[in-house]
């Protein structure tokens, strides 16, 4: 009280050389004649740094709230006063600093027997953070306060993950060649006795699947030298498949998965066993990709039951598995309807750098150039009339087309956004200042584009994208209204590159495949466009509306793909011929026959030779190499005639 009488004797003698009579008090409490006010004696007790004691209250107040003298109703609670004169509440019960329930401080101070509002407090026995069964292990981590007892409780897990324990256990789940039994893993009593939380258990840390694929990647695949090809992960309980992002990393070369009995909600899940480049549509996905995959089972989950419930669910369920796994064979135990064609994968082949050195120094040969033709006789004439109604009638009127389409006929356009990574596209920088500014493809792109990986990934997206001249209405309604308007080069013989061939028939049943890239003007914007388009024809019936309206062949099928401006540099005149790029031109050698023909063979021979011009004994090698069969014979001349030497003509 010492300070605070220092700091009244202060205030008296300010009062005293202020006020008019001597007569003056101060109390602590009631109202007195000349008392001073509330205001004043607060600023007195401030400057002694003095705060107000609980219980201790100024004139001009009291706990009825009623006005003293010169005071203010005392609306305010009691507490103690901070160095703006502000009331502060008063402290809790326990008389301890006050504390934001929540803060940290809450959680590492220990809690009261009851809380405020009467619930029990957190404490390390709760139930919701230590559910029954929680492993010994995992509940000391919970409870350890001290930072060198957590980390080091944690080392002693981690010991365990990669201790000799844990690679033995890895190993009995190897049940056979190549087989990695990995199901039901939060059953194993292994793992529950050691507090080891598989992928997919709920309180299994994000990275739990990284690790356990890393550790078989390290002891069986690397340290067994065995190659897990079939991998079991069924009755998991994997809502989601996060954990199994980084499995096509370590384990590349599975053949068979099964995810069966997994409750996975969506079947999205399944693009995090994709590489980011088969997300984007990309063909060369990368690393990260299961490239090998044949079978996967999905038997019990629940996206699968769900999908399959649907109208037409079986169908849009195998399509969006075989969009995400084109490689499938067998889905879910059932082995699919696929066309599998006989190739094997060839091991890549790494070389060194003198290997690659001397690759390259090595001069690059090619039994034959690359030239300007038509692959047979007799096609180029039709092939340049087709093209040259087609094209004229495409850019200015596109009704008069129909026509030329057989009534089974498939139309479709699909567009390639992606850049060019061409050397060419150095050539085609230095002319950019002669085009337009281009424009979006999203004129191409909603049409709606047949390009399976972008946009048009559902079965009904797919054939809403082809179109037939049997419903001519819908044909020429797209043609005309959402089609981009064109212009071609038709004047300009450089701007295009045409291949054809024979695929199959005589006569009338002939059918020729003609394939054409060029570029294109799309209107009105003029932006520059290359496409690629490929026809199937077939002779023009005669009678038929084709025949009448002048066509010189019916279009079976057409299928057109829109890409960005590509230029014409990689089949222009100047560029074609591949002894312009340092090419060598050999020819394999021709060793002659020295056989005899059969009496009964002159005739093939002498026909041969009136029909390609060589003489009788190269036209005789011919038919011998061919079983004497003359079709065959004058079939594979036509294919190697570019090839054939001089002296092998009359």
């Amino acid at each position: 009280m010492a300070a605070f009488q220092q700091a009244l004797a202060n205030f008296n003698n300010t009062q005293q050389d202020n006020a008019p009579s001597s007569s003056t008090s101060v109390s602590i409490r009631g109202s007195a004649t000349g008392a001073p006010s509330t205001r004043s004696l607060s600023s007195a007790l401030r400057g002694a740094g003095i705060t107000r004691e609980q219980g201790m209250e100024l004139d001009g107040t009291n706990n009825g709230g009623r006005v003293g003298r010169g005071g203010r109703r005392g609306a305010r609670s009691a507490g103690p006063l901070d160095q703006t004169g502000r009331h502060h509440p008063s402290n809790n019960a326990n008389n301890k600093p006050y504390q934001k329930p929540g803060s940290l401080a809450s959680r590492m101070t220990p809690a009261s027997s009851s809380s405020r509002d009467g619930r029990h407090p957190r404490n390390g026995s709760n139930n919701a953070r230590n559910p029954a069964g929680t492993p010994p292990v995992i509940k000391q981590l919970q409870t350890i306060s001290g930072k060198a007892e957590r980390e080091h409780s944690k080392s002693e897990l981690t010991k365990k993950l990669h201790g000799e324990e844990m690679k033995e256990w890895i190993r009995k789940r190897v049940i056979g060649d190549g087989i990695l039994d990995m199901s039901n893993l939060q059953n194993d009593p292994w793992l529950k006795e050691n507090g080891i939380l598989p992928p997919g258990h709920p309180n299994a840390p994000p990275n739990a699947g990284t690790v356990f694929w890393r550790i078989i990647e390290s002891v069986v695949q690397k340290g067994a030298g065995i190659t897990i090809r079939t991998l079991s992960l069924a009755n998991n309980n994997l809502d989601h498949l996060a954990q199994l992002s980084k499995l096509p990393l370590t384990l590349p070369d599975i053949r068979a998965l099964d995810l069966s009995g997994n409750p996975i909600k969506n079947i999205g899940e399944l693009d995090n066993l994709r590489a980011a480049g088969e997300k984007k549509g990309k063909a060369t996905a990368g690393a990260g990709s299961l490239k090998s995959l044949v079978e996967i089972k999905l038997n019990g989950c629940f996206f699968r039951e769900k999908m399959l419930q649907q109208p037409d669910g079986p169908n849009i369920y195998k399509h969006d598995i075989l969009r995400r796994f084109p490689g499938l064979r067998i889905l879910d135990g059932i082995e699919l309807e696929r066309i599998i064609l006989p190739i094997d994968r060839k091991p890549k082949v790494r070389l060194t750098e003198e290997q690659k050195a001397a690759f390259v120094a090595k001069p690059f040969t090619f039994p034959c150039d690359v030239q300007s033709a038509f692959g047979e006789e007799g096609v180029k004439g039709p092939a340049m009339q087709f093209c040259a109604k087609y094209f004229t009638l495409f850019d200015n009127d596109r009704n008069a087309l129909l026509p030329g389409y057989a009534p089974n006929a498939l139309i479709s356009i699909s567009a390639n956004t992606l850049p060019s990574r061409s050397a060419n596209q150095v050539e085609v920088m230095k002319t950019r200042a002669n085009r337009p500014q281009p424009v979006s493809f999203e004129a191409w792109t909603n049409l709606p584009s047949r390009n399976f990986f972008r946009g048009t990934t559902s079965i009904k997206a797919r054939m809403d994208s082809l179109h037939n001249p049997a419903d001519a209405e819908r044909l020429l309604r797209w043609w005309n209204k959402v089609v981009p308007r064109t212009k071609h080069p038709l004047s300009d013989p450089e701007k295009w590159c045409f291949d054809t061939w024979v695929l199959d028939g005589e006569g009338e049943s002939t059918k020729l495949c003609l394939m054409i890239q060029g570029e294109f003007e799309e209107m009105p914007s003029g932006t520059y466009r290359s496409f690629s388009r490929t026809f199937i024809l077939s002779p023009a019936p005669p009678g038929s509306p084709a025949a009448n309206a002048g066509w010189p062949a019916i279009i079976l099928s057409d299928t057109m793909t829109v890409h960005s401006y590509l230029g014409t540099f990689a089949f222009d005149e100047r560029n074609r011929s591949l002894a312009t790029h340092g090419v060598t031109i050999q020819p394999p050698p021709i060793i002659p026959s020295t056989s005899v023909p059969a009496a009964g063979n002159d005739a093939l021979v002498a026909q041969l030779s009136q029909r390609t011009g060589m003489n009788a004994q190269f036209s005789a090698m011919c038919l011998e190499q061919n079983n004497w069969n003359f079709q065959a014979a004058l079939k594979n001349f036509e294919e190697i005639r570019g090839t054939i030497p001089p002296e092998a003509f009359v």
